[in-house]
């Protein structure tokens, strides 16, 4: 839940050593790790990867109350079910003294003694064990997303002086050779980006689920008041939106291990099954599943947490069966510090704006604000592909979209090194027509 400020770091693609405002960036052919740092986007802070050792990937737990769903590149996928043992609810409250150092020792336990390295031994055991071409692919792909972000912000003379004619030549057949992987497998570069994201999350889930237990689920300060503002709006947009006589509901897109479920209770969000969450990361939803997922109300149900792919899982089922296709499902969909992780924001928002209720309210929350996520893809653009739309983006996209979208900006952005981000971070209000 809580991030650290981008430090410079070290990338891979090959040849070369190039001096950059960000960076001393080494070139090499052999990348092992899922970027130069793994991050999390509101699940805590920075993994560093770089020159760490590769130990045995330690098993993966299973839930019996878990469902599955039909992924594209992964089997895998969670879902509540109404007849389930009941377990008692985590309470969002800071941890004392002697249960933190119980619960920090335990995890470091987990990890093999070192967080960082125990992350990145998980990483690196996910990648060895993928069949052949998609290790290939998933290697390339991330050479090239490096290097594409290295050179596209310099001017073509830059790019003369500092590129070599046969560093071009290799990314020219890197990128052929891709191109025909994905073809002959009948993958694309999101399910590429979908892979790194799922691997890492998973890899991390624990680790950041613990901490923000330890931390009460809470983010400080400022950045607490942030989530809090974007949460009322939320489940403001909920109560006005919910059908008579039936529950509102809320689609939380990115979920992780549910870090924002206490921040919309304390908002008003009561009823258990007003909540829905999606996360790519099978072990993101087993820590949500587990701290947010086993209380059920008089009818049996709870809060639904979903591990597929946000862009292709069905949620009509979570809706009003009347007229769902017209009405839409949900009363406020949110992204809170996960829009950037997407592979294909637009296409997202399209979605998202899909499943709205007329009426109904998209809001777009990043605490750290929009300067925090530039950071984040200078760092690591395998996992953060651009920033976040800014207002003319945002104006720009619901005047392309405007028929299908039907999308008012309510509420503005601050753009990204302006003093509103510092004040304020990100946040955009959208309503439904």
């Amino acid at each position: 839940m809580y991030e650290e400020p981008a430090p410079n770091v070290t990338v891979g693609m090959r040849g070369i050593t190039i001096i950059s405002a960000w960076a001393v960036i080494v070139m090499s052919s052999n990348v092992s790790s899922v970027g130069s740092f793994a991050w999390n986007a509101h699940r805590n802070k920075f993994i560093s990867c770089s020159s760490l050792s590769s130990k045995e990937r330690p098993p993966i737990s299973t839930n019996k109350q878990i469902t599955r769903c039909p992924s594209k590149l992964f089997s895998g996928g969670f879902g509540s079910t109404s007849n389930t043992k009941k377990k008692k609810q985590q309470k969002s409250k800071t941890m004392s003294p002697n249960q933190a150092k119980r619960a920090t020792q335990e995890l470091l336990q987990r990890y093999g003694g070192d967080i960082q390295k125990g992350t990145q031994s998980r990483i690196d055991a996910s990648l060895s064990s993928l069949p052949p071409h998609l290790q290939e692919a998933a290697t390339l792909y991330k050479q090239l997303t490096q290097f594409d972000a290295l050179v596209s912000p310099m001017t073509e003379s830059d790019r003369k002086r500092l590129i070599p004619p046969e560093q071009w030549e290799i990314a020219a057949r890197d990128r052929f050779k891709l191109e025909q992987l994905l073809k002959e497998h009948s993958l694309s570069e999101n399910d590429l980006h979908n892979l790194y994201q799922r691997i890492t999350w998973n890899a991390s889930a624990d680790a950041k689920a613990t901490r923000a237990d330890i931390a009460g689920n809470k983010m400080k300060g400022d950045l607490q008041e942030r989530i809090s503002r974007a949460c009322s709006i939320v489940v403001d947009a909920v109560m006005k939106t919910s059908p008579q006589g039936r529950t509102g509901k809320v689609l939380d897109i990115g979920c992780g291990h549910g870090s924002i479920v206490p921040s919309l209770v304390d908002a008003g969000l009561e009823e258990l099954d007003s909540y829905v969450g999606i996360d790519l990361s099978e072990e993101m939803i087993r820590n949500a599943i587990e701290r947010y997922g086993s209380d059920r109300n008089k009818q049996g149900k709870g809060r639904v947490f979903i591990a597929d792919d946000f862009l292709t899982h069905d949620f009509s089922k979570y809706g009003d069966e009347v007229a769902i296709d017209s009405l839409g499902v949900f009363g406020a969909v949110i992204f809170c510090s996960s829009l950037h992780d997407l592979p294909d924001m637009e296409k997202c928002i399209g979605r998202a704006a899909s499943l709205l209720l007329p009426g109904g309210k998209l809001v777009v929350v990043h605490a750290q604000g929009a300067t925090h996520v530039l950071g984040q893809r200078s760092c690591n653009p395998v996992m953060v592909q651009r920033g976040l739309p800014t207002t003319k983006e945002w104006l720009e996209m619901i005047d392309k979209h405007r028929e299908d979208w039907k999308l008012i900006l309510e509420y503005e952005p601050a753009d990204p090194r302006s003093d509103k981000d510092e004040k304020e971070g990100y946040l955009a209000v959208l309503a439904k027509e």
